[in-house]
């Protein structure tokens, strides 16, 4: 009796062949001490994609033979997991460089609040647009953005391609009614746009959003399997403050009203304090902490302690806050800025080494946002969200250390090619989902009505 053959293997709708790859040697553990540097580069990967999903990581020769409704020639190019914007608020794309060289208090009293005051749903939509464009160039492939008129944002992401985590953001000054908006949003569009939305409960931050608030969001987040993402401990002169006011940090305020017993994406975190890691190790959720140290400098901020963090069993992922502070939505130029800085804090060139940046920029940072069983790493299984870049310019050749030179000499702008859930959302730098010069065009002639603080309103009073 002859053996039975095998039948047609079925077609790919996604093929990319001949590229170097990032790949992690142990994409499934969860300990961030114990996974710090495991990334690995491999040559002449094929990457198999079929719905949305890598299907197979093979060679040239084993993918040539398969059948794909679309080829890309990855030769000379590396293949790295889309890059994760694990905090920012996308429609302030729109105040870009309107405040700078100021203290916080005054930069959110004087301009911010007042000019988020006249913010339009056209306007929202069309900020949050041009900051997709911006990401999508820049090999981000999945934000976390928490700001107001989350319904807005989440139809420019369906729009555009990009996989995101969205929260409408809430104040107790706006009573009762801000944490059901939250909720209410979060119920309708997780799951939404063919999955690549998730939702978060979204209160402000702890100084905004009473005690009795916050240990409501925990139940509701725990009630309904949902990620509360919010600021914390931003600085070290709100921590001070928070201590003086109430004898307890904002983190401590987070273990009292239950918030470390669910899921956690904590901003910043540059306020952290020694005293708050027995806490944050204790904290039976999954808890994460965004960085986005350009910002920081800017404000003139400590940094965040990552080494502390990740001792503590914290995922540490990268972000760029908002436009309005960061000025760009650059999480390459994060990643280099985080490896960079905690070097200086730690004074210690070891930490952060390359691997360990190109990692928390991946799979860390997919984990901090409660995503890492699907995205942040090239693995059979996992979504296919990818970026492609060119390594042949001048200023990142010759290649001694491929790991050193994606983070200390390549750039943003060397990202060729960008594709989420298997769709080419830019190819050969050539956006396919967004008309740029349309988008900001419009956005400009809105610009006087915006900035505009003749009110004499503001959405709330920055006291910390």
């Amino acid at each position: 009796m002859d053996a039975p053959t095998a039948g047609p293997a079925i077609p790919a709708d996604l093929v990319i062949s001949g590229c170097t790859a990032l790949l992690h040697a142990d994409p499934d553990e969860a300990d961030p001490q114990l996974a710090a540097e495991s990334v690995e580069f491999r040559e002449d990967v094929a990457l198999v994609i079929r719905d949305g999903v890598i299907v197979d990581v093979t060679d040239s020769a084993g993918a040539a033979r398969l059948e794909s409704a679309e080829r890309i020639d990855g030769r000379g190019l590396i293949a790295l997991p889309g890059l994760i914007n694990c905090h920012t608020h996308s429609p302030m794309v729109a105040l870009r460089g309107l405040v700078e060289d100021l203290p916080e208090q005054e930069w959110f009293n004087d301009w911010i609040w007042p000019i988020e005051s006249n913010l339009t749903p056209r306007l929202i939509e069309l900020g949050a647009t041009l900051a997709c464009a911006e990401m999508i160039r820049g090999g981000v492939t999945c934000f976390a953005d928490h700001y107001f008129a989350m319904d807005v944002v989440a139809r420019v992401v369906d729009g555009t391609g990009l996989r995101a985590d969205l929260g409408e953001a809430f104040f107790s000054s706006q009573g009762p009614e801000g944490r059901e908006r939250s909720l209410d949003f979060a119920l309708r569009r997780r799951d939404s746009a063919g999955g690549r939305i998730t939702t978060s409960l979204a209160p402000h931050a702890p100084y905004t959003v009473t005690d009795d608030d916050l240990a409501a969001t925990a139940e509701l987040a725990d009630r309904h399997g949902l990620l509360v993402h919010l600021h914390a401990a931003e600085n070290r002169a709100q921590t001070d403050t928070a201590l003086a006011r109430n004898g307890r940090t904002p983190i401590e305020t987070l273990r009292r009203t239950g918030l470390l017993d669910v899921d956690v994406l904590i901003a910043h975190g540059t306020g952290i304090l020694d005293r708050d890691l027995p806490a944050l190790r204790a904290a039976t959720g999954r808890t994460g902490v965004a960085t986005a140290p350009r910002g920081y400098l800017k404000f003139g901020w400590d940094t965040t302690p990552v080494r502390a963090l990740v001792d503590a069993g914290v995922h540490v992922g990268l972000a760029t806050d908002g436009a309005a502070s960061n000025n760009t939505l650059d999480v390459w130029e994060a990643m280099t800025l985080t490896a960079l800085v905690q070097k200086q804090a730690e004074r210690d060139p070891r930490w952060l080494t390359a691997r360990q940046a190109l990692r928390h920029a991946t799979l860390d940072s997919a984990r901090a946002v409660g995503l890492g069983a699907s995205i942040g790493s090239l693995s059979p299984g996992r979504r296919a969200d990818l970026v492609l870049v060119d390594l042949s310019g001048p200023h990142t050749q010759p290649v001694h250390d491929l790991a050193a030179t994606l983070v200390h000499s390549a750039r943003s702008g060397d990202v060729r090619t960008t594709v989420v859930d298997g769709r080419v959302l830019m190819r050969d730098r050539r956006l396919t989902t967004i008309d740029v010069p349309s988008v900001a065009g419009e956005l400009s002639e809105l610009l006087p009505a915006l900035v505009d603080r003749g009110h004499g309103k503001r959405i709330q009073e920055y006291d910390m």
